[in-house]
């Protein structure tokens, strides 16, 4: 039997080749979202209860204001899939320092055996580009800052020690 992470990077990695296929013009290095967060991302496998309730629909903004409330979480951005939910949905959580996601957004039942996929970017890399583009979330709207990530991937300094993430 499928997992629901199984499902989920199913679903980005056939979304990212098909993306790949038909996007010839591009000279990127990555020709999607799906494709930039499958070389970067992780799984996160063990989910604790959030701090506080955010809005219904309203994932990036929860996250940011959550970053700058709760200075011991870390702003995560992926994708995520549920039972109920057969796509692959543009998300974003909080980590804390044990690895453990904490998603203020998709609370309840509805959302229990949620799968995530994602990077934890740093919190300064985090302010940068919500200073730049004046929004909420960094990989939906990259195309505000030139499709810079999409073009050269992640510079060393937004992600939360890479290492450290790729050892969990």
């Amino acid at each position: 039997m499928m997992t629901n992470l199984d499902r989920l990077l199913t679903i980005l990695k056939e979304q990212a080749d098909l993306i790949d296929q038909l996007n010839t013009r591009s000279n990127f290095q990555y020709k999607s979202t799906q494709r930039l967060v499958l070389d970067y991302g992780k799984p996160f496998l063990t989910q604790v209860k959030s701090p506080f309730k955010g809005k219904r629909k309203a994932c990036f903004e929860n996250c940011l204001k959550g970053l700058l409330r709760y200075p011991n979480l870390n702003y995560c951005e992926g994708f995520a899939i549920s039972e109920d939910i057969d796509i692959a949905v543009s998300h974003a959580w909080l980590v804390n320092n044990d690895g453990e996601l904490i998603d203020p957004t998709w609370i309840g039942e509805r959302f229990k055996g949620s799968a995530y996929f994602g990077v934890v970017f740093t919190d300064d890399f985090v302010r940068e580009i919500a200073q730049k583009t004046k929004c909420y979330g960094i990989l939906d709207n990259d195309y505000m800052n030139e499709h810079q990530l999409k073009r050269e991937g992640f510079p060393p300094h937004a992600l939360l020690h890479k290492q450290a993430i790729d050892a969990q």
